[in-house]
């Protein structure tokens, strides 16, 4: 027969301090989670990522994992050695000893072990389960809370690039507009700037063609004026001179008739003159001079 050495109860001490630990992790954890409630945009893409696993684990398959609590019996919880040595210092055989022993084991097994496995194991692993399931479900819904959230910031940023890229093809629609307009009233511009210049050269074409007919209309009409005059002038000339021989020729007619007259014998009379008349007729004549 062989002998386990381990202290009664010794495996319900352990799974009562990891059920303990089980709710101080559980404990933890909800405090973890409302303390980070305000700092919930850090590690998004950590926390995706561990929503992702979280979500692939189904809550049936966490239960299935279990905590780990094998059931027991009671060669596991008494020490048989221990017994063994009292029975045989009581005045037992070694074979009465172990068929005891053999006989307590089974008893143990049957009325309580038995009982002990079935009822409060059971309900220690299904409460370890149950907090276990309820800790995944709060992580879980906490995963999705900051899934849905960071889906929500990346819809306002895609949102914000979407402002962003219409603002910017509205600045450009404009520009576009801007452009044309500028192109079109440079078109414009141009054409009338054309047509001014067309209109400038007709008029001065027209201004030079009033020119050359006003000046040559005063040239004309100077050149009929300045023939008048010539024939004015000469026909005054030819007048001038016609009167200037005639004059000439009666001033020569006169002349002859003078110099006959000149050439015929002059009559000497002879008088008697006084002296006083004389010296009166002197100083006539000098005043005369005079």
């Amino acid at each position: 027969m062989k002998f386990h050495v381990s202290p009664l109860f010794g495996w319900a001490r352990q799974s009562r301090r990891s059920l303990l630990g089980v709710k101080l992790a559980y404990t933890r954890s909800k405090t973890t989670s409302t303390l980070d409630e305000p700092n919930r945009d850090i590690g998004l893409e950590h926390r995706a990522a561990l929503s992702e696993d979280l979500v692939g684990k189904l809550p049936e398959q966490l239960v299935s994992e279990g905590n780990g609590f094998e059931s027991t019996t009671a060669e596991n919880q008494i020490d048989t050695l221990r017994c063994y040595e009292k029975l045989l210092r009581s005045g037992f055989t070694p074979k009465q000893s172990s068929l005891a022993i053999e006989l307590l084991l089974q008893t143990l097994n049957n009325e309580f072990f038995d009982n002990y496995n079935d009822k409060y194991l059971r309900k220690t692993e299904l409460e370890t389960q149950s907090h276990l399931f309820n800790a995944a479900e709060s992580e879980l819904r906490y995963s999705i809370q900051v899934s849905r959230e960071s889906a929500l910031n990346e819809q306002n940023l895609k949102l914000l690039q979407l402002n962003r890229s219409l603002h910017s093809l509205h600045d450009e629609l404009n520009e576009l507009m801007i452009n044309l307009l500028k192109k079109d009233s440079k078109v414009d511009f141009n054409d009338r700037k054309i047509e001014n210049t067309l209109l400038h050269r007709n008029i001065h074409l027209k201004l030079k063609d009033c020119n050359n007919k006003i000046g040559t209309r005063i040239i004309g009409d100077t050149k009929s004026d300045i023939e008048n005059l010539r024939w004015q002038t000469t026909r005054s000339g030819l007048f001038a001179v016609l009167g200037l021989v005639f004059f000439i020729m009666s001033g020569v007619s006169i002349s002859k008739r003078m110099s006959s007259e000149n050439e015929k014998p002059a009559e000497v009379v002879l008088h008697t003159i006084e002296p006083e008349e004389d010296d009166r007729e002197d100083d006539d004549d000098e005043e005369d001079d005079v």
